[in-house]
């Protein structure tokens, strides 16, 4: 699940494209960077995405992603196109939280350019666009950025607009829910066995969710970031649909904190 929530707001690493930006005039800045970035690609995000590449031409930065369609929905991304953008739009309006962003955005601002992503289906072939105008940066900037109950809301929205998914026979994620404090990952669990060995090695499930945490790329990291940021912990709910038993595993936002750090 957690490969699928990070592409809404941290699928976008434009921070790559600004590491590498030299003297001169903002055009010819973003010209060596496109140049230099392609020299890298494709790059591997998260096990789901692959940044194939990046152009720039009539004051437009053209930067193509390959989604793996056998775990990221196309079509459910091509449903929430705004707020997708919204997403962008307060990720990269935010000087705060990243220097290298806030200096794409001002290279971005100064050479007027119109930054353009496209996701391709890895199965369909089909596309998805979305265009962020200077203009539209610079209101951003000036506008309230999301609060992290916004944030956290907008991450919830999205994972539910890719459920169900199958993670693996026998056990479906069907939703994202918050509760109270907590934020919690719906599993149903209809294999009985499975079940059974689930909780009868409970510390063990914990403990590997945890790796699996830790392990995380910093970009999926930072996604996940946000139920702490909200002041909520982070707990993992499966039912048993045949006897309607539950197991709950969570961590606290101290505790995700520390594995994310």
């Amino acid at each position: 699940m957690k490969k699928i929530q990070q592409v809404f707001a941290n699928i976008l690493p434009l921070a790559a494209l600004t590491v590498m930006l030299l003297t001169g005039c903002a055009k010819n800045k973003l010209q060596k960077a496109v140049n230099d970035l392609n020299e890298k690609c494709p790059i591997t995000l998260g096990q789901f995405i692959r940044m194939m590449g990046a152009s720039y031409e009539n004051d437009c930065v053209f930067v193509r992603y390959m989604l793996d369609e056998r775990l990221i929905n196309i079509d459910a991304m091509r449903s929430n196109e705004d707020l997708m953008k919204q997403q962008l739009l307060a990720t990269y309006s935010n000087p705060d939280k990243d220097k290298d962003i806030q200096n794409f955005v001002d290279v971005i601002l100064d050479a007027q350019a119109t930054v353009e992503f496209t996701y391709e289906g890895s199965l369909s072939g089909e596309k998805i666009s979305v265009s962020i105008t200077p203009e539209e940066l610079k209101k951003a900037q000036e506008d309230t950025v999301l609060s992290p109950e916004e944030n956290l809301a907008a991450m919830i929205f999205m994972a539910n607009a890719q459920t169900p998914i199958t993670l693996v026979q026998g056990m479906v994620m069907t939703a994202m829910q918050q509760e109270g404090n907590g934020v919690y990952y719906i599993y149903e669990v209809s294999d009985s066995i499975l079940f059974d060995n689930l909780q009868t090695n409970i510390n063990n499930l914990k403990a590997d969710i945890r790796r699996n945490l830790e392990n995380l790329s910093e970009v999926e990291k930072a996604d996940i970031r946000r139920v702490p940021a909200a002041d909520k912990f982070l707990g993992y709910r499966y039912i048993n649909v045949t006897t309607g038993q539950l197991i709950e595993i969570s961590f606290t936002k101290s505790q995700l904190s520390d594995i994310l750090r």
